[in-house]
């Protein structure tokens, strides 16, 4: 028997990204998105995770971060796409 590794949808970034905030949400925003580990639709208006990474820039200061979310169809996506 094969075994055969989930998709990844969203590669992690780089070392100089930083996880600034996981968190779950029952409600966040109209739409939907990928979930960043298993690539599964993601209703944001139901229940899921949602995580911040925050990356410094060379311009420095409060101006001088760049944000990204992420998107998670659960808490086990969530582990798994840190720990992978």
């Amino acid at each position: 028997m094969s075994h055969t590794k989930r998709r990844v949808s969203r590669p992690r970034p780089g070392p100089d990204w930083v996880v600034q905030d996981v968190r779950p949400y029952a409600s966040w925003c109209e739409g939907s998105d990928e979930c960043a580990a298993c690539g599964a639709d993601v209703d944001l208006r139901g229940d899921h995770y949602g995580m911040e990474l925050l990356r410094p820039l060379p311009t420095g200061g409060k101006l001088g971060l760049e944000r990204e979310r992420f998107v998670f169809c659960s808490e086990r996506c969530v582990a798994d796409w840190r720990h992978d």
